[in-house]
């Protein structure tokens, strides 16, 4: 989807630098609390959002505005901002949110009742503060004509204000009948292009002043979008990069694929096929095309939730280190099924022969089971908050336990396509996939179900875990979203802290006045007098390699004569790129020494100088053959199995010798120019994973 903000950048930076100048002066003043609150700081790319909304508005004349943020990055709060500045500096009073489904109306409903997400963030400015309370909630019912008048947000799913049906109608000329002015706010908003959800939309545009749509994944499946204009781009590269983390980091784990061979019997005809039998089958399923009856065969889907457990085992453990005292969550497995049968029979198969406790929730479920979706994995504070709002929701105490207590007993959730949108459950930290996905709206979708983090009050690096079968090709997927792979995994087999990379380092611009400024393009050249003759003879020296492995098992690495009499007191990393040059600091161990404070540091600090120097090297390969950092993740992995192999023997990290992590670090330019020297090797690791 186009960015419309694009030619404006320059300016908006320029506009925030001087505090917001050619504003409304209540929306300067409001910006600058913003800035400046106390109770709850919002992200900063939250507060860019906030601020480009603004100026598009009230600087550009853009009245219907899209906003493209990650799932886990602080949507409904950027939409409370928004409302709190339309009310106190545009005497906007009437607020009307849409959803397309049930799940994301029931999240949208939570965040605002009681007008929760004001209270949560200061919002409203100095002397604004009652206008809070003008922000009562009504959600939409039948014939509800009371609710609509008196409320000043009305939220609802859009079908209960389409024309095709009684309620609709009433609902939508109740709406336009007692508001002067609204604002429409569009949750989810790639589903805006369906044409009745269109038809509501110009409906509702006699009375909307503005409208802004919210969404992970504007691009749709059968290429529409939604006809506002996005002004901002927060993708899931650029949350990772931020420190501290806003969410997940994924991982995805592939099974020996000799090992799981996966095929899928029609319930109905008996038919058997393999995974490469059912690409159209998938296809029409996710179209909606057809009701398929194909579940996925016992024995793979047996195979893979061992898998998935194993790694739901190492999640607890990470679990119980990130949340230490609290005991806020406990991390849930997400299946996600073919259909409704195949959905029934992994249930059945997690409860009856791996014992884990199980929901399952496809669009035949019950409303408690939807509620028992949203309360998930919870424990302690965070259960007891969330039983404390069902109960005034339900206004029954008694129930609202009964659910609590019933949620607290899952470890796992099976669903189909029911719970790829909206549903925003933090506990789930692995999800298995049990069919294949074509369209990248479905798939991020899915994936977004795990993104959001379970602690946000520190810098801790949350992953979420996934199961994928190779055989799927899903690998465009992962490249879209930067996951990390992780192939050939078997049953049983665990995965440290030092398999994964370490947190990345927030970029930042720390000294402005070194930009240099790039001049216009020059226009009206003369293609007739370009010589092109010079370019004929120029070629690419870059190889393919497709059996790179063999190549980097081939390096060779010499030791260096050891010294006698030394103890390494520390080790310290400068960046290789500066001189080509890793050092250590020795202390020698003589009289004149030993009263010297020579605190050695710990192995587990070693290992994290050590890691991130892996990862160094593999940024600036990657950089130096022009691949982008979403690949980063993978070389690095590469890049450390290989110096396992070479220096520990292939022992984990923890187990190697002081020796041993004296010779790495001291072969560590070795290992970059190794890697570097044969034009087109890191490309062809890339390339032929």
């Amino acid at each position: 989807m186009h960015n419309h903000f694009l030619k404006y950048e320059q300016d908006f930076e320029s506009w925030v630098n001087s505090d917001f100048p050619g504003t409304n002066p209540l929306t300067q003043d409001f910006l600058i609390h913003l800035q400046n609150m106390e109770k709850r700081k919002l992200w900063r790319h939250q507060m860019i959002g906030i601020q480009r909304v603004i100026y598009a508005y009230e600087l550009s004349q853009m009245k219907n505005i899209l906003l493209n943020i990650v799932t886990g990055g602080g949507k409904t709060a950027i939409i409370g901002a928004i409302m709190a500045w339309l009310k106190s500096c545009h005497k906007i009073d009437k607020f009307v949110v849409l959803s397309p489904n049930l799940i994301v109306r029931d999240r949208l409903e939570e965040d605002f009742r009681d007008s929760k997400i004001f209270y949560d963030f200061d919002f409203f400015p100095k002397g604004t503060e009652h206008l809070k309370n003008d922000l009562s909630l009504h959600v939409l019912g039948d014939n509800d004509v009371a609710g609509i008048k008196d409320a000043g947000i009305i939220l609802g799913n859009i079908h209960q204000l389409y024309q095709s049906n009684t309620g609709g109608k009433i609902n939508l000329n109740s709406i336009l009948r007692f508001s002067n002015i609204i604002a429409v706010f569009n949750d989810e908003a790639h589903n805006t292009p369906a044409p009745e959800y269109d038809s509501t939309l110009h409906i509702l545009s006699q009375k909307c002043k503005f409208r802004l749509d919210t969404t992970a994944t504007p691009d749709r499946a059968d290429g529409k979008t939604p006809d506002s204009k996005m002004i901002y781009e927060f993708k899931i590269a650029d949350a990772e990069a931020t420190t501290p983390p806003i969410i997940k980091r994924i991982y995805v784990y592939q099974p020996v694929i000799k090992w799981i061979q996966l095929t899928y019997t029609n319930k109905v005809t008996g038919e058997k096929r393999t995974v490469d039998e059912m690409d159209e089958e998938f296809e029409k399923i996710e179209k909606g095309l057809t009701s398929t009856q194909w579940v996925t065969d016992r024995e793979p889907m047996y195979k893979q939730m061992q898998i998935a457990l194993d790694r739901l085992k190492e999640q607890e453990r990470r679990a119980l280190a990130i949340d230490i005292g609290n005991d806020n969550y406990t991390p849930i497995l997400f299946v996600v099924a073919i259909c409704k049968i195949d959905a029934g029979e992994a249930q059945a198969m997690l409860v009856k022969e791996l014992n884990i406790p199980t929901l399952l929730v496809t669009e035949d479920s019950e409303a408690d089971d939807r509620t028992l979706a949203g309360l998930i994995g919870k424990k302690g504070k965070n259960l007891e908050e969330a039983e404390f709002r069902l109960a005034k929701k339900l206004n029954d105490k008694s129930k609202a336990n009964q659910l609590a207590q019933k949620a607290s007993t899952y470890k796992a959730i099976v669903s189909v396509l029911m719970l790829r949108e909206g549903w925003d459950v933090p506990p789930v930290s692995v999800i298995l996939l049990l069919r294949k996905f074509s369209s990248p709206v479905y798939g991020q979708q899915v994936i977004g179900r795990g993104l959001r983090l379970n602690i946000r009050e520190k810098d801790a690096q949350e992953l979420v875990a996934v199961i994928d079968h190779e055989r799927l090709n899903h690998q465009w997927l992962w490249d879209l979203l930067g996951a990390i792979v992780k192939r050939d995994v078997e049953l049983g087999q665990d995965f440290t802290e030092e398999d994964t990379p370490p947190k990345r380092k927030e970029q930042l611009m720390v000294q402005p006045e070194n930009l240099i400024e790039i001049p216009p393009i020059k226009t009206g050249i003369d293609e007739d007098k370009i010589d092109l003759e010079d370019l004929e003879n120029i070629t690419n020296d870059y190889n393919d390699y497709p059996h790179w492995r063999q190549i980097i098992d081939e390096f060779e690495y010499i030791k260096n004569i050891e010294i006698s009499d030394i103890e390494i007191a520390g080790i310290k990393g400068k960046n290789i790129f500066d001189n080509s040059k890793f050092y250590q600091e020795y202390v020698i161990d003589n009289e004149a020494n030993k009263h010297e404070n020579t605190e050695k540091p710990e192995r587990a600090e070693l290992i994290e100088i050590f890691k991130s120097s892996i990862r160094d090297i593999a940024s600036a390969l990657l950089a130096e053959e022009g691949i982008g950092s979403h690949e980063l993740g993978f070389l690095y992995g590469i890049i450390l199995d290989h110096v396992k192999s070479k220096f520990f023997f292939g022992k984990p990290l923890m187990e190697a010798t002081p020796e041993e992590f004296n010779f790495a670090y001291r072969a560590k330019t070795k290992i970059y120019h190794n890697f570097k020297d044969i034009s087109g090797l890191v490309t062809s690791i890339i390339k032929f994973r």
